[in-house]
């Protein structure tokens, strides 16, 4: 199948972009996939992949590994929308967690999923447990614990979350740390989906802006957030995005697909 394919249900499409299915759809097909989650047995990865996340799956042999076999993969930023118009699809919903994860609670509130918050720096998730039930009452933050833990209480933090019973799991411990610790303890995990969420607890508690609605609409939140933290993000934007983009069109322009071990 060719990776303009058209998948079988509604408007989603999928396409293959360095080995990593990224499935394309609005946001109510993406909500709707993952209630099926939900109400699927076992505990499934939901990765929100963006230009960075798929640089690293392109270096990575194990983080491409995670997203491979995650549940469902979804197309997040500017730069995969652009890959994905270079392959005649158009990219419909961009599943940037930053509005996804409150959309989410938003359209589900009265469903009154559990949430579990994981990751940031102590004192961060408290704040996001508190924001989050403000933007959806209705749903219930069963959990929070910063991700700040060591090697060795990791099955205490995995006990926590499996006591609080939890439909969804928010780590937030940046790429590609998140999907491999997801991937690493999903049979473990007994949530039924886990997602990495990045920044999105930094931006919900204030400690990082979003950047201005214009920017947003243009596709230019990557340029506000690398004049916020250039040291920390130069590296992903400034030598990431050109990689990217040669990356991006070697494979469409290979005449035999490349193969991804």
């Amino acid at each position: 199948m060719s990776d303009s394919a058209v998948a079988a249900a509604g408007s989603r499409r999928t396409a293959t972009i360095f080995g990593v299915s990224i499935t394309v759809c609005t946001l109510g097909e993406g909500i709707d996939m993952l209630e099926e989650m939900i109400a699927s047995p076992g505990s499934k990865l939901l990765v929100l992949a963006n230009a960075h996340t798929l640089n690293l799956a392109y270096e990575r042999g194990d983080y491409r590994k995670a997203l491979r076999e995650a549940g469902l993969v979804l197309r997040d930023g500017s730069g995969m929308s652009w890959a994905l118009r270079r392959r005649g699809i158009d990219p419909l919903h961009n599943f940037v967690g930053t509005d996804f994860i409150p959309d989410l609670c938003r359209h589900t509130a009265h469903k009154g999923y559990r949430f579990y918050i994981l990751g940031a720096r102590p004192g961060i998730s408290e704040i996001v447990a508190s924001r989050l039930g403000s933007i959806a009452p209705g749903i219930t933050v069963a959990g929070h614990r910063h991700g700040y833990f060591r090697e060795d209480e990791e099955g205490e933090v995995i006990d926590e979350i499996n006591s609080a019973h939890p439909d969804i799991l928010l780590v937030a411990m940046g790429n590609p740390r998140q999907e491999i610790w997801i991937a690493k303890n999903l049979g473990r995990l007994r949530v039924p989906v886990c997602i990495g969420v990045g920044a999105l607890f930094d931006y919900m508690s204030g400690q990082v802006p979003r950047a201005p609605q214009w920017m947003l609409r243009a596709g230019l939140e990557w340029v506000f957030r690398l004049l916020v933290e250039p040291r920390r993000l130069w590296r992903r934007y400034v030598v990431g995005n050109p990689k990217f983009i040669m990356r991006v069109l070697r494979e469409l322009h290979e005449k035999s697909p490349r193969e991804y071990g």
